[in-house]
């Protein structure tokens, strides 16, 4: 392995131990996540939403208003999980998008593009006019970014393709992993947000009964065929995984094994439990549940993913040594400063999802 490409660690002591910072990173990332795959499942559904039938309009107007803030949601959840991220493994990752420079630095722009065409799609429906181009284009410029995501992440943690990709960064996209990943990516943003959609459909939805049927059916179908094809494409993703990481990582005892299995049994049980959704109006609880699935499954695999990426640095980052001068005055501030900002975020997300506005303008 080339160890001289490697930058070296940081000389500026942790402010604090190292398993607190993977803590907060696995923490932090997930809600980030979770915004992130209602942005990119929202722009995917809304391109989809005929296959609502009668709830086509209402359900492209639910999506294109979710990601009006969803995307900035995204893009400020990002930065804290960045931040931890750069005190752990800076080094790999910053060398990563080095490689990789002019599609990490066009990212920017894309999701630029994206955030506008989303609010240009609103403007075309409530002027009456068929958003369809504009969401197309949308979805196409959130599923690149994705697609750039997924290369730094190989990147980062696999410094022995550096001198490859420092000649050519596109060899990366021969990676065995590179297309199970990305489909594992848009596989689980397409669950969360269709099982989003079923419950708003059948929970907080003041359409017709005609219209809240064609969202909750679609939200369902949707979710159980991703949930479905998520099974396959995960058991392709670990078997794509290099031998010597799979060994590593099979052998790791009830850390890594347990969650791994805890994964696939939630996916199994969620596939399970939408198929037993016939109707979804009648069945709320069962949609309900469908989505708690559906977010502890996307939890786990956001640990699974962690661990498989230390076993991926191992090599790299044997005998580093890391010094620590524990600061936690500032962890404490920040920790306070985080929850409050969490609740606020939670309190924002019931109101907006159960207030209901009166006619009228004085009101609005």
């Amino acid at each position: 392995m080339p160890a001289s490409l490697i930058p070296a660690p940081d000389a500026t002591a942790l402010p604090g131990p190292p398993w607190l910072f993977h803590t907060l990173w696995l923490v932090t990332f997930l809600l980030h996540l979770l915004f992130v795959n209602t942005v990119l499942g929202g722009s995917l559904l809304a391109v989809f939403a005929g296959g609502a039938g009668a709830g086509r309009l209402a359900l492209r107007k639910l999506l294109v208003g979710m990601n009006s803030w969803a995307i900035s949601g995204a893009i400020t959840l990002g930065i804290a999980p960045l931040l931890f991220m750069q005190v752990l493994l800076g080094r790999f990752f910053y060398a990563a998008t080095i490689l990789w420079a002019w599609p990490w630095f066009a990212m920017l722009g894309v999701l630029t593009v994206g955030y506008y065409l989303n609010y240009l799609a609103k403007r075309c429906m409530k002027e009456g006019r068929e958003p369809l181009g504009v969401l197309v284009v949308e979805a196409a410029c959130f599923v690149c970014i994705a697609v750039v995501q997924v290369v730094i992440h190989l990147l980062h943690m696999q410094p022995e393709r550096w001198r490859a990709a420092a000649g050519s960064g596109w060899q990366v996209l021969a990676d065995p992993t590179f297309v199970p990943r990305v489909l594992h990516f848009v596989l689980a943003a397409l669950g969360v947000t269709a099982a989003i959609v079923a419950l708003w459909a059948v929970r907080w939805s003041g359409e017709p009964e005609d219209v809240r049927g064609g969202m909750a059916r679609f939200g369902v179908r949707v979710a159980l065929g991703a949930a479905a094809l998520q099974v396959v494409d995960g058991l392709w993703l670990l078997l794509a995984v290099p031998r010597e990481v799979l060994r590593a990582f099979m052998r790791g005892g009830a850390a890594t094994m347990v969650p791994l299995t805890l994964g696939i049994l939630l996916a199994l049980g969620l596939v399970a439990l939408l198929a037993l959704v016939r109707d979804p109006l009648a069945r709320p609880r069962l949609v309900r549940h469908a989505l708690e699935l559906t977010v502890a499954a996307v939890a786990v695999m956001v640990l699974t993913r962690h661990q498989l990426r230390g076993l991926y640095l191992a090599a790299a980052r044997a005998g580093e040594q890391v010094a620590v001068q524990p600061q936690w005055g500032v962890f404490a501030l920040f920790l306070v400063t985080f929850l409050v900002c969490v609740g606020l975020t939670i309190w924002a997300l019931i109101r907006a999802a159960t207030d209901r506005p009166g006619a009228g303008e004085p009101v609005a």
